[in-house]
């Protein structure tokens, strides 16, 4: 098996414990008779030039080791290939691997590495869909969780508008989401779907792909990895005692049964807004709208655990039963 690790260095952080796992974890790979090759990311976005490398070069896996940008760049190097994507998550939020059951990395969990390497061994191989954003100077992204539109796209923009506040990682997040939020007023917009066009005052749309979102909340509880649809979660209202309504209605679970709450499912969506909207795909900043998403149906094979939540899929049947 030709297994190629993207290792993105900063990952983990901590003196470099989790590199040094990540490290041992290769060598044992080899040692049992992986062929083995690891790259550090140099840049931003050079995973997907790593990642399209490996598929060009016919590894059978590339491991995606960091955080949910490091997995969104691997993912866009691999759509369209045979190369499934196996990830070893250290970041502030690894949603995709939360969502999954993928054992994620901290101080407090040392082992997470091994468990995961045993994952990419023995693992299930899943052809899943992905969102592709695209802006209107042409500009597209894949995106594996979800394009998220206002309020929490603004978040995004202003937590990586710094390296200093990069650097903060949950705090960062804390204290950029209490400054845009008391601030963020919503916008009128239009939103096409395949079934209707609708006109609202937008606080925040998302368009999942899977279920989870920011690992606190299940935004769209019956969206599936598999399916050919996405899921479109649209929050109505107008300045922040609206966004505390729907912060609390996520967290109790009872978002569905707010009338200020909407979702859509649907193959395709265009967005414009009276005044531009951020956007962003999987946390990562990407312009502003309009905007126009859709899905690709299959485009990408992973690696999931044998525990994987059923509720995630369509299709129950798996490559390697």
């Amino acid at each position: 098996m030709k297994i190629c690790f993207i290792i993105n260095p900063n990952a983990g952080g901590v003196g470099g414990i989790f590199q040094k796992e990540v490290g041992k974890a290769a060598d044992q790979l080899a040692h049992e008779g992986c062929a083995v090759r690891r790259l550090e990311t140099k840049a931003k976005g050079h995973a997907t030039t790593l990642a399209r490398q490996a598929a060009a070069d016919g590894f059978d896996i590339a491991v995606a080791v960091g955080g949910d940008g490091t997995v969104n760049e691997v993912c866009n190097g691999l759509a369209g290939t045979d190369t499934a994507m196996a990830v070893l998550p250290a970041g502030t939020a690894n949603v995709y691997a939360a969502d999954l059951g993928i054992p994620i990395w901290s101080l407090l969990k040392p082992e997470a590495v091994a468990e995961g390497v045993a994952i990419i061994t023995t693992g299930r191989r899943r052809r899943i869909d992905l969102g592709c954003a695209r802006r209107a100077d042409g500009a597209s992204r894949y995106f594996l969780m979800w394009c998220g539109i206002g309020l929490d796209a603004a978040i995004t923009h202003a937590r990586h508008s710094t390296s200093q506040v990069r650097e903060l990682n949950f705090a960062s997040w804390a204290v950029a989401s209490v400054m845009v939020a008391f601030d963020f007023m919503g916008t009128r917009a239009t939103l096409v779907t395949d079934n209707a066009t609708v006109k609202k005052r937008v606080l925040m749309a998302v368009v999942s792909n899977g279920q989870l979102y920011g690992r606190l909340w299940r935004m769209a509880p019956e969206a599936k990895m598999d399916d050919g649809l996405l899921d479109v979660a649209v929050m109505t209202g107008h300045h922040w005692p609206s966004t505390i309504k729907h912060l609390v209605g996520l967290t109790l679970r009872q978002h569905v049964k707010d009338p200020d709450f909407h979702l859509y499912r649907t193959t395709r969506l265009f967005l414009t807004a009276k005044e531009a909207l951020p956007v962003h795909v999987d946390a990562e900043p990407f312009g502003a709208t309009p905007v126009e998403i859709e899905v690709v149906p299959a485009a990408l094979e992973v690696i999931v655990p044998h525990h994987a939540p059923a509720r995630l899929f369509v299709s129950q049947t798996r490559r390697g039963d």
